[in-house]
C-alpha cells in the first residue's frame, strides 16, 4: 500500500476531485486506498477507458504492461496529471520518445526496492524479476527525477 499512497502523494490529489483508476478492481490496493481516503470521487474498472473520454482530474493505475504504450499516449494527450507504475524499460523506445518530445517528459520516481504487485484477486505476487518506476505525466511541477 506504500506505493499506492506515494503515487497519490506525488500527484498531490486534492479533496473534492475525481480520480480515474481504469484498470483496477475492488481487490486493488488503489481502490482500497481511494475508499479509505473518502475525500474525492474515484472511478474504477473502466473496460473501455482507452476508447472513451471520461471526465476526471487525476489518473492513477498499474496498467497492463501489454498496452502500456497506448496508456502512456492517452495520458499524455489528456493533459491530466497521471501516475503509472511501469517496468523501468517504459522510459525507452522510439515511439515513447516521440511522445515525450511532443507532449513533455514525465517525472520519474525510482524506488530503492522492487515494487510488489497485487494480482487481480488481491493476492501479493512473488518477488518480481524486474525493476519498476513510477511515471508522472502532465506534472504541474514540471519534469523531475525523484528517488528514495
Amino acid at each position: 500500500m506504500a506505493t499506492v499512497k506515494l503515487m497519490f502523494d506525488l500527484l498531490g490529489v486534492r479533496p473534492n476531485s475525481s480520480v480515474m483508476l481504469p484498470f483496477d478492481t475492488d481487490a486493488s490496493n488503489f481502490v482500497k486506498y481511494a475508499k479509505k481516503q473518502g475525500n474525492f470521487d474515484y472511478f474504477c474498472n473502466i473496460k473501455d477507458w482507452l476508447d472513451s473520454n471520461y471526465p476526471y482530474d487525476y489518473l492513477i493505475t498499474n496498467p497492463p504492461f501489454s498496452i502500456k504504450d497506448q496508456v502512456i499516449e492517452k495520458c499524455l494527450k489528456s493533459g491530466k496529471p497521471s501516475a503509472l507504475v511501469l517496468p523501468i524499460d517504459a522510459l525507452g523506445g522510439k515511439r515513447r520518445h516521440e511522445l515525450y518530445k511532443q507532449y513533455g517528459y514525465p517525472t520519474v520516481y525510482i524506488p530503492t526496492r522492487r515494487i510488489n504487485y497485487i494480482s487481480e484477486n488481491g493476492e501479493e505476487t512473488k518477488s518480481n524479476h524486474f525493476h519498476s518506476i513510477i511515471l508522472i505525466f502532465n506534472d504541474p511541477k514540471g519534469s523531475r527525477l525523484l528517488w528514495e
